[in-house]
């Protein structure tokens, strides 16, 4: 119920009191309490008098507004609220200053800052009030203004205010929406995009949207919720806008009211959701991006038992070259629509990069996977004839989260990050099993995985220590037996003292990202070969014979530094090592990869002395073309060729590889020499130098250096080491 003011007090016949009686404030006590506004109000709370800027924002002359009650000057809509002002001054009771509109013809007009005085007197308590008007400024004014919709709720959630702006984002007339709080519910679809409760620190999803519980969630405590809200205007138009209901308590009603704030952001919010589809979707195939599949298998995870299989097209490198990018990219679209296609609707598919993708279905049971890797097999198939008219193959790998065989205490709760690599260890063995196929992540494999854990472990050890070793194996001419060179190898050992085979160590430590110090580990240590031969050579006073060279192979990671001529110099620098003693020796199966990055540095090493090699030439991808782009100078004859058969296909290639040596003015090196045979048949085809078991077996740097010492090659021999 509204604030009733004091009963009036007596009127004279000749009009207010304070007017003719003896005790009213004097003219310079008014003037002296003048603003831009006066009203003065008598103990009977009628108006005593006004001023003529009073008079004039109320549109009347000041005997006009004289004699009439106080409350009727008061625009109806804060009547109330005057009512509850004039009885607590009345009373005695202090308060700030407040803003009350008076009426002008039914119109409001806002007296600002409006200050209020009392001056007691034997008849009663005289008030008068001054305030500052800022005719240009009003309520409607500032928020029509502000560019945020601002929608005003009383207690019972109905719409008691409102401006232009809200009026456009709801659809309605300014000030009369005609919805009230659980209407508006009907108007707006929470986004996927809330924020947390302010002042309450509750979870987006325990806060609720605007609309929820308008008496309790809004009106009461103080909550504040923020939601990114889609508002369905007129004629099915729809915005994006950021939506802010806090609880207010009018300051003299004591009265709970909402707040409603809206902010239109529909073009920002377009924006943010074509940035996130970019970041979660692959923009090639459409398919989910690496991050996107990953988090999407760690929440399914959660749901009941998941496979993953991980696959990659066979040969695609070549599909590459043959076709083009633009025909390799549309086979990796087919071949998406054909993966999705093919798989159940339950599956996430992603895309991982390049031609590997990825996809995570609920099973039962491991062996339901192999029905759907058989599945990615014949969309492989498809993709490659509707596209490409050839037949593609595919690789597949699987795991699942099934039991774990494994003790307890070995165990580890399954992530989207170690199924992943699970089903990429099943397809590396599918590749080297002979692709087009399938292959499981399981007990062996396990096993095979945690073996390659322990073995990186060691190799950090042996890396931190500084126990990397070399062993160099002489590279010799098989006409004379004299050692033109050797190849340092990386050793590791055992607790035991015994040599860890290379096959297992490296692969370990390539996998975990350690081979490249690994590198610089065994690059040290050959340049303290290179210079121990040189003090020898020195001491011995020998100017006949030529000094070996030693080669180093370098890991893709090395071959790929940005300072990769500089690192080199720098280390056979700090030993005193030339760099024309030392052969870098590159990988012919990581040869594609570091052909671009490294050409320059290749060349600037090159022409500074430095030896080149491609190694294991013939099992990679190394063309004609590819090897005379750089400046390669020897060619190492992988040593599944040196064991070819007279009139064998193995025999044509090695035939053929050193014939490519002569026409690109190379020398020629033969691994894996270990029979008379053998190197009867390559002095019989021609090749320069041979390394081998046959020639001689890998040495520790001490011992090389004796044996070279002993059979070192002159000075005038034809051919150059390589």
């Amino acid at each position: 119920m509204p604030a009733q003011p004091p009963p009036p007090g007596p009127v004279s016949d000749d009009g207010p009191a304070w007017a003719a009686a003896s005790d009213a404030p004097s003219a310079e006590e008014i003037l002296a309490l003048l603003g831009d506004v006066v009203v003065v109000v008598s103990p009977d709370l009628r108006v005593a008098a006004v001023n003529d800027a009073a008079a004039a924002l109320l549109g009347e002359e000041p005997g006009e507004v004289v004699g009439r009650s106080a409350l009727e000057v008061v625009h109806p809509g804060d009547l109330e609220e005057a009512a509850d002002l004039l009885t607590r001054f009345h009373g005695g009771r202090e308060m700030a200053r407040p803003s009350i509109r008076l009426d002008r013809d039914g119109e409001p007009t806002l007296a600002v800052e409006l200050v209020a005085r009392r001056v007691e007197r034997p008849g009663g308590t005289w008030i008068v009030f001054s305030g500052r008007v800022e005719p240009t400024l009003n309520t409607e004014d500032l928020m029509d203004s502000v560019g945020v919709g601002i929608v005003l709720f009383d207690e019972a959630g109905g719409v008691t205010e409102s401006n232009l702006t809200a009026a456009e984002l709801l659809g309605g007339d300014p000030g009369s929406l005609g919805l009230d709080l659980t209407q508006l519910a009907d108007r707006l679809r929470l986004l996927d995009r809330p924020d947390v409760a302010e002042s309450t620190g509750r979870a987006p999803s325990d806060s609720g949207p605007p609309h929820s519980d308008p008496a309790a969630a809004l009106l009461g405590g103080s909550t504040v919720v923020r939601r990114r809200v889609d508002v369905e205007g007129p004629h099915g138009s729809r915005r994006v806008i950021d939506a802010e209901v806090r609880p207010v308590r009018m300051r003299y009603s004591g009265r709970s009211v909402a707040l409603l704030t809206m902010r239109d952001v529909t073009a920002e919010h377009a924006a943010e959701v074509a940035l996130l589809e970019r970041a979660t979707t692959d923009d090639l195939t459409g398919l989910a991006s690496r991050s996107e599949f990953m988090a999407q298998v760690d929440s399914a995870i959660s749901a009941g038992p998941v496979g993953v299989l991980f696959c990659d097209l066979d040969r695609f490198k070549s599909i590459n070259e043959r076709f083009g990018h633009g025909e390799a990219d549309r086979l990796l679209q087919v071949f998406a629509r054909e993966l999705v296609a093919a798989l159940p609707p339950t599956a996430t598919v992603g895309r991982l990069g390049g031609d590997e993708f990825a996809a995570a279905v609920p099973v039962r049971h491991d062996h339901d996977l192999d029905d759907h890797a058989e599945s990615v097999r014949q969309a492989a198939r498809r993709a490659g004839l509707s596209s490409l008219h050839l037949t593609t193959t595919v690789s597949v790998g699987t795991s699942w989260t099934g039991p774990d065989p494994r003790p307890a205490e070995k165990q580890s709760a399954p992530t989207a990050a170690t199924l992943v690599e699970e089903a990429d260890e099943a397809l590396r063995r599918a590749k080297r099993t002979g692709r087009d196929r399938a292959a499981h992540f399981d007990t062996d494999m396990r096993a095979w995985r945690a073996e390659q854990t322990a073995m990186a472990a060691a190799v950090r050890e042996h890396l931190e220590a500084g126990r990397v070793e070399i062993a160099v194996q002489p590279v010799v001419d098989p006409r004379t037996g004299r050692v033109s060179g050797g190849e340092a190898l990386a050793r590791i050992r055992d607790a035991d003292g015994e040599l860890v085979p290379a096959a297992l160590w490296i692969e370990a430590a390539t996998r975990t990202g350690l081979i490249g110090a690994v590198d610089a580990q065994v690059l040290d240590r050959t340049a303290a070969l290179i210079a121990a031969l040189h003090r020898r050579h020195r001491e011995q006073g020998r100017p006949d014979v030529a000094l070996p060279v030693i080669g180093v192979n370098l890991s893709d990671s090395t071959l790929a530094r940005a300072d990769l001529d500089d690192w080199l110099l720098a280390v056979l620098g700090s030993h005193g090592a030339p760099l024309d003693h030392l052969v870098i020796e590159i990988p012919e199966t990581v040869f594609p990869v570091i052909r671009d990055r490294s050409a320059d540095a290749l060349r600037r090493l090159k022409d500074q002395g430095a030896w080149v090699a491609i190694d294991d030439f013939g099992v990679g991808y190394a063309s004609l073309a590819e090897v005379r782009d750089l400046p390669i100078d020897t060619l190492k004859i992988d040593r599944s060729f040196v064991v070819a058969e007279p009139g064998t296909t193995h025999e044509a290639i090695l035939r053929a590889s050193l014939e490519m040596a002569r026409a690109l003015d190379c020398r020629s090196v033969a691994e894996g020499v270990e029979t008379e045979r053998q190197l009867a048949l390559l002095v019989d085809l021609g090749v320069d130098y041979v390394q081998g078991y046959l020639t001689g077996r890998p040495l520790d740097p001490e011992a090389f250096a004796a044996h070279a010492e002993t059979h070192w090659s002159p000075v005038t021999t034809p051919r150059r080491a390589p």
